[in-house]
């Protein structure tokens, strides 16, 4: 697992070829398009790391995909931390996220406290989408992440 910090609130992390996305909003958990590591020593700190942020910030967790259809590790992420689940087709994106319909049953996610882009291909990278954003976080297969 490589994992990457942007800013406080901001993290990627990738897993094989695909990656996901952390932020923070206020006292709110935001996992976007969650996978769990493989078994062992990565994957009991993630959890660690999960549980503790949880208990910090003692918000809501929120577990959005990207795309419809493509849970991942979303069941195993609301067993971990009892988080709600948010896909493309159903309504507005929680906790101040903004989505931007980029192909059917897929959006862009814009989060206005961190000027973070997350897409689910890397197309939809370059440029990022005209938002001027500080970071853009690709999670499809074979993403990879600018600043």
């Amino acid at each position: 697992m490589q994992v990457h910090q942007y800013t406080e609130g901001l993290w990627r992390w990738s897993v094989g070829s695909r990656t996901c996305a952390y932020i923070e909003h206020g006292d709110v958990m935001i996992v976007v398009d969650p996978l769990l590591p493989p078994k062992g020593d990565d994957l009991a700190r993630f959890r660690r790391a999960i549980a503790r942020d949880v208990d910090r910030l003692g918000g809501p967790v929120h577990l959005v995909m990207t795309r419809n259809g493509h849970p991942r590790d979303c069941d195993a992420l609301v067993a971990m931390t009892g988080g709600i689940v948010w896909h493309p087709g159903m309504g507005e994106a929680p906790a101040g996220l903004l989505s931007l319909p980029v192909a059917e049953s897929a959006v862009a996610l814009w989060s206005p406290v961190h000027r973070a882009l997350v897409v689910p291909d890397a197309s939809m990278a370059d440029g990022g989408m005209g938002m001027s954003p500080t970071a853009v976080i690709v999670t499809g297969a074979g993403g990879s992440a600018s600043t």
